[in-house]
């Protein structure tokens, strides 16, 4: 991802399991571009690895997708910071939702 100044933030996505079409759990760190762990650039007391499941549903003929996270092997300061931070993950990934379904109307 690049912001808008100019950096340029990798990220690592290690699978744990995929069940088509129901669930993905994986774990996501910020990473360098030797695809090492490391810290969040502009946090510094965030997790350094979260685990996140997405799990699909259908509903009255719509996919209904679920996610939750939770920080992994955080102390208790990294914790705090993410459960801090909820609301601003939540606004995040509506936004990147938001572009998935725009590119989909696009394409369909």
């Amino acid at each position: 991802m690049e912001t808008p100044d100019g950096n340029i933030l990798y990220g690592k996505f290690i699978y744990r399991e995929i069940v088509r079409p129901e669930k993905l759990v994986f774990v996501d760190s910020f990473s360098d571009a030797s695809e090492g762990i490391s810290r969040h650039p502009f946090a510094t007391n965030w997790p350094a690895e979260i685990l996140n499941t997405v799990v699909f549903t259908e509903q009255g003929g719509k996919t209904i997708m679920t996610i939750t996270g939770i920080p992994v092997n955080a102390s208790e300061t990294e914790v705090k910071t993410f459960t801090d931070n909820i609301s601003n993950m939540n606004e995040g990934w509506g936004g990147t939702l938001e572009q998935l379904q725009d590119s989909l109307k696009a394409i369909l």
